[in-house]
């Protein structure tokens, strides 16, 4: 029914007010270039976040989809207004692509019915639960390590939270607006999204098993650790320090804490890590380890294997608490350690402090064999020892190290012919960059750092995180290996050295240096290419990084909307059958539309009513219609001069049309000569409309009909200030010579084109062109260069005698023209 009422309404409107008809169907024109537009830029921005790594949450991608769903489907309304009943197979299509689309946009709710709160044992084998520091600690507890006391709140009474309150969409608005091309927003974004969790109610179930932890055997009468125990935090991927711990809780502030650390997952280093890793933010929710606090001597962190020494156990202490050395803030005792029952030191450096009894390295080295063993890989162990002397396993997680750096020194890296400014740097994370030195103060944004540069920071905080994807390297004067940023840097493959204030005084803000972290030192300037990476470019992630999983996930997504299967216009497959995607189908519209406005008046000049005769001195049967904005305001009269045109096209095409390079004969009049020997034998009034040309024009659009004896050209053009909107199309046939003669013609006019940038196909006598997607100046150059070559074309067909003068001819065309340009 719906297409049927269309064609009632088109009909009589074409038959009875085609002038009407023509300004509706060149509107419904203008509106589906316009709704192309948005869907190609909508495009892009998908292939730009799916394929080449742009650093935006994946929230962005459903909505975008969506949205270009949308704006799709008015690009095809508008094609079927344009001509009703001809382009019915496409709402088929349409709905086909967005039935396959649905299920990969729509994601199921996550669980949020209990258990809320789990034992440590209930936390074995259940990270989607209990996330994942939470089930490596009960895993650990498994092995007959010591560990603390522990309960998990677990992921589900997050989502309950989330669920509640509604709180979904609200999230989504907000992470979809992220992407770190544009970091100056993220602090204020990353505050909304956590305002927006602090200020939700808590659920009662939620409460309720808060309010039970204190009963626990072992937890009353104390203060509590709350630890984040994200969902993917501690496995494949580590989150080292990107969430939030709250030490010394009281009993009553278990709730307060509990939604503290629930709202840390939107802190901006933590979400920064996340996109970078191409994770939705659902796919992270967060449980919470809540222990007795440890009255602890001595802390720290160990590595089951580290770099260099492969055999060996690497220790990092401080005397009370640990959070010191993950935050990166204080340089810690350093010891290397024999894997075996009873460990000897290997090395001993840094402060004396804390002092470590021989049972307390062997404890260290226990419990870090064991838990390689177990995990399958070497461990990176947060642990502490008690008043009693227990050495008591914290965290573990998986620890990548840079074994198979190379050991280059000094010497290689001068090799390059720069000059040392800082040698004898520790070796933080390892490899090679080159980058402006950018001095990061006090209490700074990391975010704020320029792409590419190298960063010189006081201590190696977590928060620097925020700046991977755009710094090549980090200089900082204190922290060390065993930090939570170190742990980001090393799955990122971000170089990090680490070196006393003497050392790095004389590195100047702005100075482009060579950092070799494998030789721990700075040069001056830059090595040469491909001994390391340009300044400017970014540190990308390693394995599993956002641009491997964002192809997995999204993979059949990208192929319905992004993938253009429809390139060639002449194929059969060129059909609403043929499209496979929503690309697809906007580029078979925008080609149709094309087609539709070629045939907009047609040789007949129907729809002309209306139309002004051009008064030129040119000898031209010309009349123009204008759409809106083609001649200048307040023109009267009948007739219509060059200088009145206000229409940017006609005025280029116009320029090359009567160019005083291009000599027209006077005494001959220009018009549709064929016509002109079929309707009157001769007689018929030559500056008739009938054998005109005509020209349909508004500002920014022209449509021409021009007649030259026995050939003609058609001529389409959109000109104006958005590049991705222009176009010229052309297509010339036919002519008063011999076959063999008409073919030279074409020959002419497509080296000519071709020589200016047009995309030219001839079949036979006809030649279609087309320059597409060019700046204003451009696509104005081309349209004069059109009128000249129209000019100049008129009767060559007559002359021409061999494809070597046609060549000629044209490379002194094309030599004209363009050193008139």
């Amino acid at each position: 029914m719906g297409v049927l009422r269309d064609l009632l309404r088109h009909w009589p409107r074409r038959i009875f007010a085609p002038a009407a008809h023509l300004r509706a169907k060149y509107e419904d024109f203008k509106g589906l270039l316009d709704a192309d537009e948005k869907s190609q830029v909508l495009i892009a921005e998908l292939e730009e976040v799916l394929y080449a790594g742009r650093p935006a949450d994946p929230a962005r991608v459903p909505w975008l989809c969506q949205r270009l769903l949308a704006t799709v489907q008015a690009v095809t309304q508008r094609l079927d207004a344009m001509q009703p009943g001809r382009y019915q197979g496409l709402a088929p299509v349409l709905e086909r692509i967005g039935a396959e689309l649905d299920p990969l946009l729509d994601h199921p709710p996550p669980p949020t019915g209990p258990p809320y709160l789990l034992s440590l044992a209930q936390c074995l084998d259940r990270p989607e639960q209990a996330g994942g520091k939470a089930a490596n600690l009960a895993l650990a507890a498994s092995l007959g390590l010591p560990v603390p006391l522990a309960v998990a709140v677990s992921a589900r009474a997050f989502s309950l939270l989330i669920e509640s309150n509604a709180l979904r969409p609200r999230l989504d608005r907000l992470l979809r607006q992220i992407d770190l091309e544009r970091p100056e927003r993220l602090a204020a974004l990353c505050g909304d999204l956590r305002d927006m969790v602090l200020g939700a109610r808590l659920p009662q179930a939620v409460k309720a098993a808060l309010d039970r932890v204190s009963s626990l055997p072992g937890f009353g009468g104390g203060a509590f650790a709350v630890r984040s125990s994200a969902v993917g935090e501690d496995g494949g991927l580590s989150f080292a320090g990107q969430y939030a711990s709250e030490l010394h809780v009281a009993p009553d502030g278990l709730a307060g804490a509990w939604l503290r650390v629930a709202a840390a997952k939107y802190r901006p280093r933590a979400v920064v890590y996340r996109i970078l890793h191409g994770l939705r933010d659902e796919e992270t929710p967060m449980a919470v380890l809540v222990m007795p606090m440890v009255d602890a001597r001595c802390a720290g962190a160990l590595f089951s294997r580290d770099e260099g020494q492969a055999a060996a156990v690497s220790v990092f202490a401080l005397a009370g608490l640990g959070d010191r050395l993950m935050a990166g803030s204080v340089a810690p005792r350093c010891l290397r350690l024999s894997r075996g029952e009873r460990p000897e030191v290997l090395e001993d450096h840094g402060p004396r402090e804390p002092e470590l009894a021989p049972e307390t390295l062997a404890g260290l080295v226990r419990a870090a064999l064991a838990l390689e063993e177990r995990f399958g890989c070497p461990q990176e162990v947060e642990w502490a020892v008690d008043r009693e002397g227990r050495v008591l396993v914290l965290q573990s997680r998986p620890h990548l190290p840079q074994t198979d750096l190379p050991e280059r020194g000094v010497d290689a890296g001068a090799g390059c012919g720069l000059e040392p400014l800082a040698v004898g740097l520790r070796r933080v994370s390892g490899g090679l960059a080159a980058g402006e030195l950018f001095r990061l103060d006090g209490q700074a944004d990391p975010s704020g750092v320029p792409p590419g540069a190298v960063v010189l920071a006081g201590h190696l905080s977590p928060s620097l995180a925020r700046c991977v994807g755009r710094a090549r390297a980090v200089l900082s004067s204190c922290g060390s290996r065993a930090s939570h940023f170190a742990s980001i840097a090393r799955e990122f493959g971000l170089p990090v050295l680490v070196g006393g204030e003497e050392q790095l005084r004389g590195l100047e803000h702005g100075r482009l240096v060579t950092v070799d972290a494998d030789a721990g030192a700075v040069f001056a300037g830059a090595c040469p290419v491909g001994e390391a990476p340009a300044p400017g470019a970014a540190a990308e992630p390693a394995a599993g990084s956002r641009s491997q999983r964002l192809p997995e996930r999204f993979g059949q997504l990208a192929r319905l909307v992004c993938s253009l299967g429809l390139t060639d216009p002449e194929s059969p497959d060129f059909s609403p059958q043929g499209c496979r995607s929503l690309h697809d189908v906007v580029r078979y519209c925008h080609e149709k539309a094309v087609a539709e406005m070629f045939s907009l008046a047609g040789r007949g000049g129907r729809g002309m009513h209306g139309a002004r005769r051009l008064a030129s001195p040119l000898p031209l049967s010309m009349y123009l219609l204008d759409l809106g904005g083609g001649f200048a305001p307040g023109r009267a009269g009948d007739d219509v001069r060059p200088e009145d045109f206000a229409s940017v096209p006609l005025t280029a095409f116009w320029s090359g049309l009567a160019h005083a390079g291009e000599r027209w004969d006077s005494s001959l009049p220009h018009c549709d000569w064929e016509e002109f020997d079929r309707v009157s034998a001769g007689i018929f009034r030559p500056g008739g409309k009938l054998l005109a040309s005509y020209a349909l024009c508004s500002a920014d659009y022209l449509h021409l009909l021009v007649r030259f004896g026995y050939h003609f050209a058609v001529l389409d053009s959109l000109c104006g200030p958005r590049p991705e909107a222009n176009y010229v199309g052309l297509r010339f046939k036919g002519g008063g010579g011999l076959e063999e003669q008409k073919l030279l013609r074409l020959l002419f006019i497509s080296r000519v084109l071709a020589g200016v940038g047009f995309a030219v196909r001839t079949r036979g006598d006809m030649l279609d062109a087309r320059f597409a997607r060019a700046g204003l100046e451009a696509t104005r150059a081309n349209l004069a260069v059109l009128g000249r070559l129209l000019a100049r074309t008129r009767l060559m067909d007559m002359r021409l005698a061999d494809a070597s003068q046609a060549e000629r001819e044209a490379e002194a065309f094309l030599s004209e023209v363009l050193r008139a340009s």
